[in-house]
This record gives C-alpha cells, structure tokens and sequence, in this order.
C-alpha cells in the first residue's frame, strides 16, 4: 500500500479521534447532569439512572476507539501499519478503508471469530 494511502487514512483516524473525544466530553456533561439532577419518585430516579448508565456505556465505547486508533496511527508512524498482526499479510486497502484500525486481515478476523463462537457453543 502507498504511504499516500497511510496519509489519507490518518486524517480519517485522526478526524474521528477528535469527534470521540468531542463526543467523549459531552457524555462527562450528560452524567454530571443526570447525577445533579437526580430527584423526584421512584420511576423518574429509576429513569436518570438508566439514562447516566446509557452515557457511561457509549463513553466507554467511545474510550476504546480512541485507544484503537492511537495504536493504528503508532503502527503508521513505525511502519507497520497495514500488516496482519497475525500472519504478517498485508491487510487489504478495502478493509482498512472499512475498519481504519484493524490488525488482521479478513482471513485472520473470521478464523478468530470461530474460535471464539466454538468457544461459547455448548458440546453434544
């Protein structure tokens, strides 16, 4: 792959790291929010918690992208990027384009996928 192609994927990495971490500060001000204004009966408390759990959980989502994406942009400053973690191929400009963070390629995700699924399917 072209290090043109690194340059054009590392605006994408860092435009969506800077939208996360935008995103990231408005769900600190949503659960700030929820935990001050926390009142009322049982149904409206039972509704803010649900609410601050539905903050945290898409921070957390949120966190973890970014944390991808700085290992991608890493991985393109020492020139590793682009290549399998797992079987040292190249991963394919498609995928990256899709999944701009990915360390394996199509072939190595669906055989770690299987091992997981086999992983949680109960013996006969």
């Amino acid at each position: 792959m072209k290090s043109q192609s690194f340059d054009d994927i590392k605006k994408l990495l860092l435009k969506r790291r800077a939208a996360l971490l935008k995103a990231d500060r408005g769900f600190d001000r949503e659960i700030r929010n929820e935990i001050e204004s926390r009142h009322g009966d049982d149904v409206d408390v039972a509704e803010s918690a649900y609410e601050q759990e539905m903050a945290y959980m898409f921070k957390n989502r949120g966190q973890e992208e970014v944390r991808l994406i700085d290992e991608a942009l890493l991985r393109i400053e020492k020139g590793e990027y682009g290549i399998c973690a797992e079987c040292g191929e190249k991963i394919s400009k498609k995928r990256l384009q899709v999944r701009p963070y990915s360390i394996l390629c199509v072939d190595c995700q669906q055989e770690l996928e299987k091992e997981e699924a086999e992983r949680f399917v109960e013996p006969k």
